[in-house]
């Protein structure tokens, strides 16, 4: 038998030889193997990459914002704090304005020193127009009382002034008409100095009640207006964080001692 030119090998044919791979530590680097490996190596990799790198971010992060919730929280603390001192130096400000406007009302050691003076020239007042003496009011007895005086204690003016204030009475007497005292009393009252009259009594003058009778036995007009003498006690209050005053009661005496001695000299010639 013949060939036309080709070659015919001869023997039993070969079976398909297998590709070589690369090895790495005994193990055949197939393209599963490799894949695998790949696969772990990535895995390695990003996990690395995540504690390393992304997780410090995310915990720095998540610092940050608490930080800054933080500083946020802060300032809204701040601006609330500086809003409650505003309102607390506000109220302080309205209560210390409150305090020195009740001090105010209450005697000084100033006023305690003119109280004679105020007191008489109220009375000189209710005298205006009058040119009579002895239709004229009078300032009789402006005395220290040093008994009644001294701190209060006896929750008369209720229990929370107790041991705050100090009190000063004075023994007072005007002689005059009643209109002419009770106009007197009330000016007394309307005193810059917190004052309190109290045991207010009142005795009528005999001798000033009579009845003026013309030539034919009738009542004449223009009866003598009768007189009272009224005797109250005037109490001054003053802080006991201001020094007390001890007036001298020869002022009281002395000043009613010189209208006495004006009416007198004024009644022989009536």
């Amino acid at each position: 038998m013949t060939a036309g030119g080709d070659f015919i090998p001869t023997g039993e044919p070969n079976e398909f030889e297998e590709p070589s791979y690369p090895k790495l530590f005994g193990l055949s680097l197939t393209p599963t193997v490799s894949g695998i490996l790949l696969a772990l190596l990535g895995l390695g990799a990003a996990i690395w990459l995540w504690m390393t790198i992304v997780q410090p971010t995310i915990q720095r992060n998540q610092e940050l914002r608490t930080d800054v919730a933080t500083k946020e929280q802060q300032l809204i603390d701040q601006e609330e704090t500086q809003r409650q001192i505003q309102e607390a130096r506000t109220r302080l400000a309205e209560a210390q304005q409150l305090q020195s406007d009740v001090l105010g009302l209450f005697a000084t050691q100033r006023s305690l020193d003119t109280l004679l003076l105020d007191v008489n020239e109220r009375v000189q007042s209710a005298n205006a127009g009058i040119q009579d003496p002895a239709r004229r009011a009078n300032l009789s007895r402006f005395d220290l009382n040093t008994t009644e005086s001294g701190i209060v204690s006896d929750g008369s003016y209720g229990s929370t002034v107790n041991g705050r204030l100090r009190r000063q009475v004075y023994d007072v007497e005007i002689e005059g008409t009643f209109p002419q005292v009770v106009s007197i009393v009330r000016s007394i009252e309307r005193l810059q100095p917190l004052l309190v009259v109290s045991d207010l009594t009142s005795q009528l003058d005999t001798e000033s009640q009579r009845l003026v009778l013309d030539t034919q036995g009738r009542v004449a007009s223009g009866q003598p207006e009768s007189r009272i003498t009224a005797a109250f006690q005037l109490a001054a209050l003053v802080p006991v964080d201001q020094p007390a005053t001890q007036p001298t009661e020869q002022t009281g005496e002395t000043e009613a001692t010189e209208e006495t001695g004006e009416t007198e000299e004024a009644e022989p010639a009536e």
